[in-house]
């Protein structure tokens, strides 16, 4: 089955993690994608275009490179980058993350026996410097009925593990929503027009993480717009107005503390550790 892949950079991104990440799904996948869309948010450095240059003469039918003239954030981006899909199913991958080589192989499997699913994830385990020198893995529930019960307290879909059926995108009304929750959103959109999930239980992707994460995460914005996800699904039936409220409770608590208290609850309420 042909497939496709997302991506999107900017200027922030280095020449060594995009090097990475291309590597890890055009060369060392057992199973290659069809097509590679990689976004260019804006600007990008020299280096880094070096780079995807290298990789677009080897794959000059593979990788295809879309420019936006200024940086939009990457929600717009990926719905820039949504148009020039060509296959039905496409996966997700960020610049700076690194796919395991048999990661497009066993969500292909899925897909072929369970023709019902709209998205396949699976686990990340998160890295500093180099793959491994962490053993923080976010772990979510495999099946149907235990994902979408998770969505009264997270995203339950790791979105840079995920492979996407395209029409389920459309249908729950594509990306660049105005909203930092962006993942969370679609998900849940998706979740209200009928579409099914599925995590796969291992780790499809390592993914980077910054020193500096934990602290970004949180502010009133990212409330407001959670708030908002939930009075859609309790309009749509699938919370109750008690489940909204516990829920927007507990994300008020989360983004009102201080850095430390986020990363405990990350340590020992968001990521497990795997061997």
């Amino acid at each position: 089955m042909k497939f496709s892949v997302l991506m999107t950079t900017y200027i922030g991104e280095t020449a060594e993690n995009i090097e990475q990440a291309l590597g890890s799904i055009l060369t060392e996948q057992t199973v290659k994608p069809a097509q590679v869309v990689l976004v260019y948010d804006g600007a990008v450095k020299e280096s880094l275009e070096e780079v995807v240059n290298r990789y677009k003469n080897l794959f000059p039918d593979i990788l295809e490179i879309v420019r936006l003239d200024e940086n939009q954030g990457q929600s717009k981006a990926s719905a820039e980058g949504f148009k020039y899909l060509k296959y039905e199913w496409f996966a997700r991958m960020d610049s700076d993350d690194i796919s395991v080589s048999d990661r497009f192989s066993k969500q292909l499997k899925v897909i072929e026996s369970n023709p019902d699913l709209s998205v396949i994830g699976g686990w990340i385990k998160e890295f500093r410097e180099t793959v491994g020198d962490t053993d923080s893995v976010r772990v979510v529930p495999e099946n149907h009925d235990d994902i979408v019960k998770a969505f009264k307290s997270r995203t339950p879909i790791n979105n840079v593990s995920a492979m996407i059926k395209k029409s389920a995108v459309e249908k729950a009304g594509g990306y660049g929503r105005d909203t930092v929750n962006e993942d969370y959103s679609l998900y849940a959109h998706m979740w209200v027009e009928g579409c099914r999930f599925y995590n796969i239980q291992e780790v499809l992707v390592n993914v980077r993480v910054g020193n500096g994460m934990v602290s970004r995460r949180g502010g009133f914005r990212l409330f407001k717009d959670w708030c908002k996800d939930q009075k859609y699904l309790r309009q749509k039936g699938k919370h109750s107005l008690f489940t909204s409220f516990i829920s927007c409770f507990k994300c008020f608590v989360f983004v009102m503390s201080p850095a430390f208290l986020k990363r405990f609850f990350y340590r020992t309420a968001l990521r497990k550790k795997v061997k």
